[in-house]
């Protein structure tokens, strides 16, 4: 009896002895992050508390702290994390590290580490910033980085045409420009440089579409009696014409050619001037002062050939305008 108690007594000096090693041995890891435990995508596996928040700052700190530049081509802003209100905490992540891996009691965490078993804890990054600075950034790089569109404009005379080129403009895409900046703030890994998005502008008349409306432009000078014909916005050749007397004059302004016909019938004016003839049509011959070609642009009057070749570069016609009847059948092709 007196050997068991003996042995018995042994025992428990071993396991209280056990015991006893093994909250050593804990208490000796109380300042120690236990295997498996990350924080912020970082493994701070068997670091002490300094190093993990050494290895965090370094890791994430430091890259969080950065500025942003944000820009576009040569326009753009720097951004500090202070300015933009980045907050982040890395003693709090540690200290949650920690906790995860001293959870449970001395025995638990001995018996995990003699296992070598791991506690399999994420920390996650939480990282904030002043949505109004950013809001207020975008707003300014959208107004500062605005360009209005230009359209192509022609300016016409009857001498010349003038053409102003059309430009496209730009906008700052400001909703996905927040997206990125917001991004860019909260991930360490991100690159320090935004690139601001545009969407291009398109004007509404391009100048290509201009010169394709400008194609072929006939400049009538009344003063001159001249006619220019322009092709592709160059000058091609001048005609001697005829233009409409006084009381008649031509119309002045910018018109279309609105019809043509080849040795077109008169559909006489119901005017005062054309006397008896007035409301009539009369078919091509000789009786018609109209000749070979008509082309039409506006209340009854047009460009036509005829063969009162003296009346070129005067002002005789009731409107028209008359050409040599070789020029007309050039010009109306």
């Amino acid at each position: 009896m007196k050997g068991l108690l003996a042995v018995i007594v042994i025992a428990l000096v071993f396991a209280g002895g056990a015991i006893g090693a093994l909250y050593a041995y804990d208490r000796s890891r109380e300042n120690v992050i236990a295997e498996g435990v990350h924080a912020a995508g970082v493994d701070l596996s068997g670091m002490t508390v300094d190093e993990a928040d050494a290895a965090l700052d370094r890791r994430i700190g430091e890259p969080l702290a950065r500025p942003l530049t944000v820009k576009y081509r040569q326009h753009g802003v720097l951004l500090s994390a202070r300015a933009a209100g980045v907050r982040f905490d890395i003693d709090e992540m540690v200290a949650a590290a920690l906790a995860k891996s001293r959870a449970g009691n001395f025995l638990t965490r001995s018996w995990r580490d003699v296992n070598g078993d791991e506690v399999d804890a994420r920390i996650p990054l939480e990282v904030t910033y002043s949505a109004r600075v950013v809001d207020r950034i975008v707003a300014n790089l959208k107004k500062s980085l605005y360009v209005e569109p230009r359209e192509a404009k022609a300016t016409p005379s009857a001498t010349s045409i003038k053409v102003s080129d059309s430009r496209n403009g730009r906008e700052v895409r400001a909703e996905e420009l927040e997206r990125r900046i917001a991004s860019h703030l909260v991930s360490p890994e991100a690159d320090r440089v935004v690139r601001i998005p545009i969407r291009v502008l398109k004007p509404k008349v391009t100048t290509d579409q201009l010169r394709a409306k400008y194609s072929r432009f006939i400049g009538i000078s009344r003063g001159r009696f001249e006619l220019r014909l322009f092709v592709n916005l160059k000058l091609v050749k001048v005609y001697r014409i005829s233009v409409g007397q006084i009381g008649y004059d031509t119309p002045g302004g910018l018109y279309h050619v609105r019809n043509k016909a080849v040795n077109p019938s008169w559909f006489v004016p119901n005017k005062p001037w054309a006397g008896k003839l007035a409301g009539k049509v009369i078919p091509p011959g000789p009786e018609n002062p109209i000749k070979a070609r008509w082309m039409g642009i506006y209340d009854g009057a047009g460009i036509h050939g005829t063969d009162a070749t003296g009346s070129i570069g005067s002002a005789a016609s009731h409107g028209c305008i008359r050409m040599l009847i070789p020029d007309v059948v050039e010009l109306y092709d």
